[in-house]
């Protein structure tokens, strides 16, 4: 099997299954030797030889959806959920950032595939319809003609939103949101969502902009912020790619005691690829301490990503926070080790300068931005009870808030 691989409409390269060299990638020769040709990944730096299966797989299953919602997806399309390149076959049309797969049959067939772009209107009837009923279809199964994919565990469907209408995306046609519903583990997983991610953008960190909303059950609409409308209207894809991806880990190795990404890592990256790093790790820093106090147990390497817009590298927008300490049947290890220890309970002040010691930056760095956060806390706790959807969450976000102040005196302790 062979899908071609295209970024801005453009075939840029080809990955193949092949007998006894297992999945390969090459860039095309058209695109290694073009005057505009860039890297798909920090990971794949352009070239001629093929890329082996270690190192092209994590970035291109890094596409799809893992864990328990790939295997649903796989079951319900007839796949093996351990092939991803058939996964990708079925789901690949629009990814997160610039990347998309059609099967090869002639490039000339690709490219008009690439160009087969529309939408189809969803009634709001369907579109509940498809909610209700995601626990039995998964919302990535393909429908009509749409071809989707998003990382992650969770359930969830791009669509175009678009003067209060939602659009399924026809062929390879760009997305603007993410839905995202109630799961029935954790019901008010969306309403801990909407508060922690605009308790985030109160405190002034770059997150995705969130709204809340009902179609028969609570859903989370998720503004993509590798999505952006040009100048004549036209929705246009930005490259993005998860720290996972640019550093060639597996998605299923996405924690750090597995293999995954620690600060050490992200900061080496960082310094490495991103046109301002300074400004970058000071993000970092951030939303490593938000996600601390907060008590988000479950920020992984697929949680933090690069964004590629007019020729610069930065950290992307902050996304999927949560307060995984509001469910008490969950465990409070943390994804990334934060100074000395793995363990949210454990946190201390000297886990902070652990902490700048890992990223390689000074200690008053990390106890400024921390102070910082003390100082803007309060202001952005009282403004979340005026937000929409929240009226009837008290006790949710008094409990977060709590959750919040106790680990403020933690990490002041000695």
């Amino acid at each position: 099997m062979r899908l071609a691989v295209f970024q801005f409409g453009a075939n840029v390269g080809e990955l193949e299954s092949t007998a006894d060299r297992g999945i390969v990638f090459r860039y095309t020769p058209e695109y290694t030797k073009g005057p505009q040709n860039r890297p798909i990944s920090q990971s794949l730096p352009v070239r001629e030889r093929e890329y082996s299966q270690a190192a092209a797989l994590p970035f291109f299953a890094g596409l799809l959806p893992d864990g328990e919602l790939r295997r649903r997806i796989a079951e319900a399309l007839h796949i093996s959920e351990t092939s991803s390149l058939k996964l990708l076959e079925a789901l690949g049309g629009e990814c997160a950032g610039t990347i998309s797969l059609t099967p090869v049959q002639g490039v000339e067939n690709s490219i008009a595939a690439q160009n087969n772009d529309g939408y189809d209107e969803l009634a709001l009837t369907e579109l509940e319809r498809m909610i209700l009923e995601s626990e039995r279809i998964p919302l990535l199964v393909p429908r009509g003609g749409a071809r989707l994919s998003l990382a992650g565990a969770q359930e969830k469907i791009p669509l175009l939103y678009k003067d209060r209408r939602w659009y399924k995306p026809m062929g390879n046609a760009p997305t603007s949101h993410i839905l995202k519903p109630a799961s029935p583990r954790f019901p008010e997983i969306v309403h801990n969502e909407y508060v922690v991610m605009r308790l985030a953008a109160a405190m002034g960190l770059p997150v995705s902009e969130v709204e809340f909303a009902d179609f028969g059950k609570p859903v989370l609409m998720v503004k993509r912020y590798d999505r952006l409308y040009g100048t004549g209207g036209s929705l246009q894809r930005l490259h993005q790619e998860d720290f996972c991806q640019a550093l060639t880990i597996m998605p299923e190795r996405k924690y750090q005691n597995d293999g995954g990404p620690g600060f050490t890592d992200m900061a080496m990256l960082i310094r490495k690829a991103c046109t301002a790093p300074l400004a970058d790790l000071e993000r970092l820093i951030d939303i490593s301490l938000f996600n601390a106090l907060v008590g988000n147990c479950d920020a992984h390497g697929k949680n933090f990503s690069l964004l590629y817009h007019d020729g610069l590298i930065e950290l992307a927008p902050f996304y999927d926070l949560l307060a995984t300490t509001y469910w008490p049947e969950l465990d409070t290890k943390l994804s990334m080790k934060f100074g000395h220890t793995y363990r949210l309970s454990d946190l201390r002040e000297d886990d902070c300068t652990g902490l700048a010691r890992d990223l390689g930056v000074a200690p008053k760095m990390v106890s400024r931005r921390l102070d910082r956060l003390r100082e803007v806390a309060p202001a952005a706790w009282d403004r979340l009870l005026d937000l929409p959807g929240l009226h009837s969450q008290n006790i949710l976000v008094e409990s977060i808030r709590a959750g919040w102040e106790s680990r403020i005196c933690q990490l002041m302790a000695g």
